[in-house]
């Protein structure tokens, strides 16, 4: 199966790994990124600069898109956020910048391309994290990395409500400890692994699955 897919974040690590894969098996791939570099190279991409952070930048999806199709739209940009996390003095700028990327862009990405995904398969990723577990947290600390992305599994949770009525299926997908600059050398995931992993379980996700958070391999994760 083949389609359009847009991914943002996708100059490198885990949006790379999405673009060369979906441009792979054929899919028309939409790249999204501060600096497209490359990719605007790349047989099957298109690619689009857009800084994320900017929510007029984002907007501009809207009339780019306004006559096309999206099946898919994955949500990866995303930050770790400040160096310190642990508890003491964490930087509050930089926690609110953390927010600003992991939490609230994917719901403006989402809602810009809302029109395009309805016209396709209609499925939008945002990619979470096992460390958004609240049920799981047994270590504390990574307080700015946990909260935003927590917060963006209940934007994933009340966009799949406000959505479904225009067909669009919404879910948090953790992609596993991997090996990419925020991960480390030391995870024990390839970016490979992961997003083969991780296109089967989108492939898979139905209208049934909306609202979840799920694990790589389409295992649901707790809350």
């Amino acid at each position: 199966m083949t389609g359009h897919v847009l991914i943002t974040g996708a100059s490198r690590g885990l949006g790379r790994g999405f673009v060369e894969s979906f441009a792979a098996d054929g899919w028309q791939v939409h790249a999204v990124t501060r600096d497209p570099g490359d990719l605007e190279r790349m047989p099957g991409v298109t690619a689009h600069a857009v800084e994320l952070t900017d929510r007029k930048a984002i907007a501009t999806l809207r009339t780019r898109f306004a006559e096309e199709r999206l099946d898919v739209v994955i949500n990866n940009a995303g930050t770790w956020g400040p160096h310190d996390q642990e508890f003491g003095a964490i930087d509050a700028d930089a926690w609110i910048e953390t927010f600003r990327l992991n939490t609230m862009v994917p719901y403006y990405v989402t809602e810009a391309l809302a029109d395009p995904l309805a016209r396709g398969r209609g499925i939008a990723v945002t990619i979470s994290s096992g460390l958004a577990s609240i049920d799981d947290n047994r270590s504390g600390g990574t307080y700015a990395y946990r909260s935003s992305k927590a917060g963006v599994n209940m934007v994933v949770r009340s966009l799949a409500r406000d959505l479904a009525l225009r067909g669009i299926t919404v879910v948090a997908l953790s992609p596993g400890w991997v090996r990419t600059d925020m991960g480390g050398a030391q995870a024990p995931l390839s970016i490979e692994q992961s997003i083969a992993a991780m296109r089967r379980t989108i492939a898979d996700v139905t209208s049934k699955d909306s609202g979840k958070f799920l694990n790589l391999d389409g295992k649901p994760l707790p809350w």
